[in-house]
């Protein structure tokens, strides 16, 4: 049984800030350059928080950018540019944005929390492994602001009614609102407060049965949980369940149809052993694949999307042109072996002289942008570019739900949850 519960929230009120310049993106996918921007935006920019700027002559835990975090936090409550709800609420937000094909889309999503426990209890699947670095950083920002300033993106399935409820939550006038600049295109997002109880334990009851999968915030979880830890040994006396053992999450029904996944396209860096052009490239993968000529990498990658179902199909750019790589789906193999990006990593980029160790040791580059194909061989950042469709939300689900991880780079949800919608303080 999944445990959705509401929460205290903190957000930004409308009367001090317009809410498009004080959110930012998630801190994993922001520059140094769009850190300056957000930082120039607004002087209440939540970035200050979530990612502040860090300067030579700062003195750790004195002052560096985590103690600003939390100076900042403190002052913009006292200041009433932050306000915190009572009672505990749900939050129900409606994210509208461009899709890449250029159609406007709408996703909805819902602001609640989890508990924060190990992966064996928790309500979450999760689909992929994580770095030990990101997740110092989090928790050292955590353990100074005493707060959650960006949920985990999660998808649920198994929610029968849940739907019609918010929608029908969704009609009144929005608690905030706002436009942002998207990574394509200008979003908007309206956000309604949920607090009638009856409203309330329908959301949760709704969700009870539901099972949540993790899309995005693998890092942000797993920072909670610790967090969770450190706390409980410091107040064994703290009742559970207390909102430090709890995770702050943005959650959405799998089957959405704004719930979008973009691909990540692999570049591999010129080195010794590596397969040179397309010739080369077929002739080590022993007639196993065949390849079907195309006029360039954007070309090839259409081509080999309309291949999905029946099968596993590539775009290759080389020096001596483009093509589709394929083969036929087999029936059998785990969730993982099904997918795509696994096909590519251990039946085309091992034989074309790029082994696991090399992966993980950078022997790739990544883009999003179906012309960055061509671009990054034509400019020798890349001797081979491989371009591959996305995967989609019952991939995901059938890997978290198989205990099993996705290889890296393999999702990437659009659009990002925006940081500062609320803040979770524990």
């Amino acid at each position: 049984m999944a445990a959705v519960e509401p929460f205290e929230g903190t957000r930004y009120n409308p009367e001090h800030v317009k809410l498009g310049g004080v959110l930012a993106p998630p801190y994993d996918v922001i520059s140094d350059a769009k850190r300056d921007e957000l930082y120039g935006r607004d002087l209440r920019n939540i970035v200050r928080i979530d990612y502040g700027i860090s300067y030579p002559q700062d003195i750790e835990g004195v002052d560096d950018r985590y103690t600003r975090a939390s100076s900042f936090l403190t002052s913009w409550r006292e200041l009433g540019v932050l306000v915190r709800d009572q009672p505990a609420s749900f939050y129900v937000v409606d994210h509208h944005f461009q899709h890449p094909d250029g159609t406007q889309r709408r996703r909805r999503g819902l602001l609640a929390t989890v508990a924060a426990t190990r992966w064996e209890s928790s309500d979450l699947r999760p689909h992929e492994r994580t770095m030990r670095g990101p997740k110092a950083d989090r928790l050292a920002l955590m353990r100074t602001t005493r707060a959650q300033t960006s949920p985990v993106f999660a998808v649920w399935t198994d929610a029968p009614g849940i739907a019609a409820t918010l929608d029908d939550l969704a009609t009144a006038d929005a608690l905030l609102g706002g436009r942002i600049d998207g990574e394509i295109a200008s979003e908007k997002l309206l956000l309604w407060r949920v607090d009638d109880p009856a409203q309330v334990a329908a959301i949760a009851g709704a969700l009870r049965d539901a099972k949540l999968y993790i899309a995005d915030g693998h890092h942000r979880y797993e920072t909670a949980i610790a967090y969770a830890a450190e706390r409980r040994a410091a107040e064994p006396d703290a009742p559970r369940g207390a909102p430090f053992e709890r995770a702050l999450v943005y959650l959405a029904a799998a089957d959405d149809p704004g719930i979008t996944i973009l691909p990540t396209h692999r570049l591999v860096r010129p080195g010794p052993g590596i397969a040179f052009s397309l010739d080369d490239l077929w002739a080590r993968l022993d007639d196993v694949f065949e390849t079907l000529p195309a006029s360039d990498g954007r070309a090839a990658l259409a081509a080999a999307a309309s291949m999905r179902d029946t099968h596993h199909a590539f775009a290759v750019v080389a020096h001596d042109g483009a093509a589709v790589l394929r083969r036929p789906r087999r029936a059998g193999g785990s969730p993982r072996e099904k997918l795509d990006v696994t096909v590519l990593e251990t039946e085309v980029l091992e034989p074309a002289g790029v082994s696991r160790e090399m992966i993980s040791a950078g022997a790739l580059a990544y883009t999003r942008d179906p012309d960055g194909l061509d671009a990054a061989v034509q400019g020798g950042e890349a001797i081979l570019a491989f371009g591959v469709a996305p995967v989609i939300a019952d991939d995901v689900i059938a890997v978290a739900g198989a205990g099993e991880t996705m290889p890296q780079k393999s999702t990437y949800f659009y659009p990002k949850v925006p940081t500062g919608l609320i803040l979770f303080e524990i």
